[in-house]
């Protein structure tokens, strides 16, 4: 688990260090667009709905279908409640790692590729190495997913959307 956390934030590091600065060039490509690299772990939420401003863009702009939109933003903003939850509450960690696994049924419920949508674990993969794109932000991820050392989940079922 730690590998595959390791390699996608690193994967992230040379992803937002490469090609034009200009977002809008990148995103309309589906590539990453400029990142927030702030040294806040939260980063900039104007209209605070609790997904950081760069992702939640990011979103808007490569995923028109209200479906993978909504579902993405249910994901988006568990992942930053990952970052920011205190690691030595224990429950406050299970009940994220709760939504987390609801979001992400969400995820592989409105992705379908056989209709020939993004995969969903590539979609999945794409929002949290942009959300733990400091190091900061993968530490702050590191300790809430130790938290989570030796808890059990059982797989959501029906629908999980919100």
């Amino acid at each position: 688990m730690f590998k595959k956390i390791f390699a996608t934030a690193i994967v992230v590091f040379l992803l937002t260090g490469c090609g034009s600065d200009n977002a809008s060039d990148k995103t309309s490509k589906g590539e990453l667009p400029k990142l927030d690299r702030s040294s806040d772990i939260a980063g900039p939420d104007e209209n605070q709905n609790g997904i950081r401003d760069d992702i939640e863009a990011y979103i808007v702009e490569n995923y028109p279908d209200e479906k993978h939109k909504k579902a993405l933003f249910q994901y988006a903003k568990v992942k930053q409640a990952s970052l920011l939850v205190d690691a030595a509450d224990r429950l406050a960690a299970k009940k994220i790692g709760t939504q987390n696994s609801r979001a992400l049924h969400c995820i592989f419920l409105r992705f379908d590729t056989k209709k020939g949508t993004e995969n969903p674990d590539i979609v999945s993969d794409k929002i949290f190495s942009m959300t733990t794109n400091t190091k900061a932000r993968l530490k702050a991820y590191l300790a809430y997913n130790k938290a989570l050392d030796g808890t059990a989940w059982t797989l959501p079922e029906g629908d999980t959307c919100e």
